[in-house]
């Protein structure tokens, strides 16, 4: 069992949370590429009512090609991202892992999206890789 913290870089938002992940993944996706504003963004899910956010946050929503709305929740201060849900999501949350206070909580599982990895950020070797997102459980 893990205790998970962070927060932004201004320190307007934190979140705490404990509990074993449901998952860890690096995702190559345009939609992740473009709002982590790198070649991949790493996610922890977590259930959310595991999860206690404090700070004010601001939403920003996206149709995933699966078809479910992704909001993606950040500070409307500094503008880290802090974590994304779905509407198909059943109540989880992804942390995006660059928030955490120790990194050494994230260790991908998987890599998602593969197929839309930018040539210089190859996807995590060691993991096994999915060319777009598996089905749940898979």
């Amino acid at each position: 069992m893990a205790d998970i913290k962070g927060g932004c870089l201004c320190g307007a938002v934190r979140f705490s949370g404990s509990g074993d992940p449901l998952f860890m993944a690096n995702c190559h996706c345009a939609d992740c590429r473009k709002s982590s504003a790198s070649g991949h963004m790493s996610l922890l899910g977590l259930p959310k009512d595991k999860v206690q956010f404090t700070g004010e946050m601001s939403e920003y929503e996206i149709k995933a090609d699966s078809g479910a709305t992704v909001a993606h929740h950040f500070c409307p201060t500094c503008g880290s991202q802090i974590y994304n849900d779905t509407t198909n999501g059943a109540g989880n949350v992804a942390i995006v892992a660059t928030t955490l206070d120790d990194p050494s909580v994230f260790s991908p599982q998987a890599v998602v999206y593969a197929s839309g990895a930018a040539p210089w950020d190859p996807p995590y070797d060691g993991v096994p890789h999915f060319e777009k997102m598996p089905p749940a459980g898979g």
